[in-house]
């Protein structure tokens, strides 16, 4: 038995594909995590504010209003924390009364400079999406790419509901002997389009007939019989339902499968 996890995504934006969701399966719930494009997009606000910050702190003669500066900034002092805990006392004169105009440029800086880090990271982040797409991949081909193994319904025997404990916690899909279908190809293709899938930004309308492709889902793929079999697994009870119910409609226009 081999387990599959979540891998990365892929280069080019043009292989991306919109799949058309198959009628009768649930949305996918959402996510909070960021694609490429979202991360890019992010690098680049940020990168903008931080332009802003470096223009605010203007060259070196000039003027600023030193009633914008107040010795201990009580606002600083709120959002020093140690542990969770405020590291200063609230109010704590902890900032001595330095050059206001020469403070404010400093403070201006700073926060350029934290900017254009967490634009690097976005940035760096946004591009191991690819990378991780690229290699999960490699090897698949495009038609391949074009669509989720699931989408071969024929070549679906049997979907069985899998529960823990009287609970819903995912589905087994059976599949009939297929020349060329091994565990390591279905790994491989279970693999590509979760990498692909999150370098999208994980959008509810991807290959919305892929079991796969729901929250906290991990996959194990073997053979039993000379029958190749996907188990999805999940913890979260949602996805768990979505999963069994993007299965079922896989097999339901030859036979209705019940939970059991």
């Amino acid at each position: 038995m081999h387990c599959v996890g979540s891998c990365g995504p892929f280069p080019q934006l043009a292989l991306v594909i919109a799949a058309v969701g198959c009628g009768g399966s649930q949305p996918l719930p959402r996510t909070d995590l960021h694609g490429y494009a979202a991360r890019m997009e992010a690098a680049d606000r940020d990168d903008q504010l931080a332009d802003a910050h470096r223009r605010a702190a203007g060259p070196p003669d000039t003027l600023i209003n030193p009633d914008d500066y107040q010795c201990g900034d009580v606002d600083l002092d709120e959002q020093l924390t140690s542990g969770g805990k405020p590291l200063l006392r609230f109010g704590a004169h902890s900032v001595p009364c330095w050059n206001p105009a020469e403070e404010y440029r400093q403070r201006q800086r700073h926060a350029a400079e934290r900017l254009h880090r967490r634009a690097r990271d976005e940035r760096h982040a946004a591009a191991g999406l690819i990378e991780a797409e690229l290699e999960a991949c490699r090897g698949i081909s495009p038609a391949e790419i074009e669509h989720s193994p699931f989408a071969h319904r024929r070549e679906v025997a049997e979907v069985i509901p899998h529960r823990e404990r009287g609970e819903i916690r995912g589905v087994r899909i059976v599949f009939k002997p297929v020349i060329g279908l091994s565990p390591a190809w279905m790994e491989q293709a279970i693999a590509c389009h979760r990498a692909r899938f999150e370098r999208l930004g994980e959008p509810p309308g991807y290959l919305a007939d892929d079991p796969t492709l729901v929250a906290g889902a991990v996959t194990t793929v073997g053979l039993h019989r000379d029958h190749l079999e996907v188990l999805v697994e999940t913890r979260n009870d949602v996805a768990a339902h979505v999963a069994l119910a993007r299965a079922q409609d896989l097999v339901r226009p030859r036979t209705q499968t019940a939970v059991r």
